[in-house]
């Protein structure tokens, strides 16, 4: 009878523990670390596979980030093609789910060849302050499916972010409104811009693809200071920590001045690391170039 009771005691204990432990979740992007932390709270541990201020375009998982992701609950990537590894991923992990977060966010298409032809779907889904609240609540749900328990906090989190979301969005809204409609243009160092530009009406001039690595040619050079001069516009940005020396010549030759980087990728560090901080380093970079004086 004693034996029982203190077996019963102990089986409680350990069932406790379990239920304390944090659910551990890889990332396979800098933004997806920041949405499990932000949804998941207390109840998550996240391992953020490519790091701050890291490139998830240039992340490919080595053998210990492989042993990080099967010592994980779940893997949130972000999806629409961003990571080109994910079905070696799906090949060699065994009982982990994989989230692929933006895959029923709807995707916006290349309408110029980057890495893939025109017509292939834009990954860069979360300069879209609306899609970012969609995202939350995928995570939420991903995060629920594997801790049931923590379902209602997951949602409320969720909701409470997306909540503060809204506030950012207005915000935005209002600094960008002292942008000039006919200032309303985006030349960046490549094409990953094209949600916030749907959301806040501008129009993307981009350098290059999707990739920010990519080689452009001499003629394709030309075009785009030529498209740079008739488009009237007074700054370009070229994309924070990369190099600028292209964009330095188009704006050399385009009589426009070198405006403060972008952040691209999500890929911030310090007080511009995490959604927030980077959308908001945007605006005001983007306003402080392109305002009216």
């Amino acid at each position: 009878m004693r034996k029982s009771f203190l077996s019963g005691v102990l089986a409680a204990f350990a069932t406790a523990a379990a239920a304390a432990a944090p659910l551990q979740v890889s990332a396979l992007h800098p933004l997806m670390a920041d949405l499990a932390r932000q949804v998941g709270g207390d109840r998550v541990k996240v391992v953020d596979l490519v790091g701050e201020g890291g490139n998830p375009h240039r992340f490919e998982p080595r053998p210990d980030d492989l042993a990080r992701m099967q010592a994980s609950a779940l893997v949130l990537a972000a999806g629409k093609g961003l990571e080109p590894y994910l079905n070696r991923l799906h090949d060699s992990l065994q009982g982990v789910r994989v989230v692929e977060v933006g895959s029923n966010i709807p995707s916006l298409t290349l309408t110029r060849d980057g890495d893939g032809a025109a017509g292939t779907p834009d990954p860069h889904w979360w300069h879209g302050v609306e899609n970012m609240r969609r995202a939350a609540r995928v995570v939420a749900l991903a995060l629920a499916d594997k801790d049931p328990a923590g379902k209602v906090d997951f949602l409320a989190n969720a909701q409470t972010y997306g909540a503060r979301l809204e506030l950012m969005q207005r915000w935005a809204t209002s600094e960008l409104a002292k942008v000039p409609r006919s200032q309303r243009k985006l030349v960046t160092a490549h094409n990953a811009f094209a949600y916030f530009a749907k959301e806040f009406d501008f129009t993307v001039i981009a350098v290059a693809g999707l990739n920010a690595e990519q080689n452009n040619t001499p003629q394709a050079l030309a075009q785009t200071i030529e498209a740079v001069k008739l488009s009237g516009v007074k700054a370009i940005f070229p994309e924070y920590k990369a190099n600028a020396k292209v964009l330095e010549s188009i704006a050399a030759a385009s009589a426009t001045t070198l405006a403060a980087p972008l952040i691209a990728d999500g890929n911030g560090s310090g007080q511009d690391a995490g959604f927030e901080a980077m959308f908001r380093h945007n605006v005001q970079s983007i306003t402080q170039a392109l305002a009216a004086r």
